[in-house]
């Protein structure tokens, strides 16, 4: 038996993993006028690179910050010094914790995917506009696949999860993309490629979460023409999934509906 539970670990560990979490809400009814896109983004690395790199190098960054690696990165605190966060109000110990961040999000081995939804434009375009998170969590497998196929890799999705309703509807979703395939894919395409669907707690400190946490706010406000204070985006951006000759939007960024 521990050599069957061994072997599956080492398959594990030779997959990539996509972490995937959101911005903004998708109600295309309310739309809040100082945030009215809805932004998915999800973070792709191997699982022994979360592990044995990512994971350490943001524990020991909690630990000489908060002196806690059990605390849980979430931007919309961090950047707040909410709760948990109060030794950030100290210029020298915030100054030295977002110069740490910003070294982990470049020196992490991963790409990036990110569909942006302009919601307004997506109301306009189309009489029947799909729900934001469906339509973003189409496109961006639709692009882990095709990188996973480039690479000849498996993979798996790791979502964050939000409520119970919400997650019950992020399941059923994937599924109905299982059962259905999408415009430029096959059911089988995505049930040979993507061997697990998981919706994890923000509680159970995952490190990929927390980067995709990290950068996806900054991707959203840089498509408002908004300053980002904390974090790099020219580092961030780097970050997107290319084609050959280096273009990234349609390819790691996905803008919709498309101009």
């Amino acid at each position: 038996m521990p050599l069957v539970k061994n072997k599956r670990k080492r398959e594990i560990n030779h997959m990539k993993v996509l972490f995937l979490d959101e911005s903004g809400d998708h109600d295309l009814i309310n739309i809040d006028p100082d945030y009215p896109i809805f932004v998915l983004v999800c973070c792709i690395m191997s699982s022994e690179h979360e592990e044995k790199v990512l994971t350490p190098n943001l524990d020991k960054l909690k630990e000489d910050t908060f002196g806690n690696k059990k605390i849980v990165l979430h931007l919309a605190e961090y950047t707040r010094d909410g709760k948990g966060y109060e030794k950030l109000r100290d210029k020298d110990s915030r100054i030295k914790f977002y110069v740490g961040l910003n070294k982990i999000i470049k020196e992490t081995e991963f790409n990036l995917l990110a569909c942006i939804v302009d919601k307004k434009e997506h109301i306009k375009h189309y009489k029947n506009a799909l729900d934001p998170y469906i339509l973003s969590l189409e496109v961006i497998l639709e692009r882990f696949i095709l990188f996973l196929r480039d690479n000849k890799e498996k993979g798996i999705v790791i979502a964050e999860s939000r409520d119970p309703q919400l997650d019950n509807q992020l399941n059923l979703a994937f599924l109905d993309l299982k059962i259905r395939g999408t415009r430029f894919l096959r059911p089988i395409d995505i049930a040979d490629n993507i061997t697990d669907f998981r919706i994890k707690k923000k509680e159970e400190n995952i490190a990929g979460l927390q980067l995709v946490d990290s950068v996806i706010t900054p991707i959203g406000r840089k498509y408002l023409n908004r300053k980002n204070f904390y974090l790099n985006y020219d580092v961030i951006k780097g970050k997107f999934r290319k084609h050959a000759c280096g273009k990234y939007k349609g390819y790691g960024l996905i803008i919709l509906p498309r101009k």
